[in-house]
């Protein structure tokens, strides 16, 4: 570690993406839209440590492009 390193502790460091960010141009992960991608939805329970009987699926089945519906138990 030389006398320079020193210098920068504590300072602000100037990033590449700041400017993009702030001037609104900036690209983030919720806005890359690739063709054909699946989106995910989780439905919970509310009730913690509740034992669920039984979940019906039929209207999540009927949906247009659904590609899975499975119930999961943990």
């Amino acid at each position: 570690m030389g006398a320079n390193d020193l210098n920068t502790i504590g300072q602000s460091i100037r990033r590449k993406e700041d400017y993009r960010f702030l001037t609104g141009a900036g690209q983030y992960t919720d806005d890359v839209n690739p063709p054909h991608h699946a989106h995910v939805f989780f439905l919970r329970s509310p009730h913690a440590h509740a034992k669920l009987g039984k979940i019906d699926t039929t209207k999540a089945k009927a949906a247009l492009a659904l590609l899975r519906s499975t119930p999961v138990r943990t």
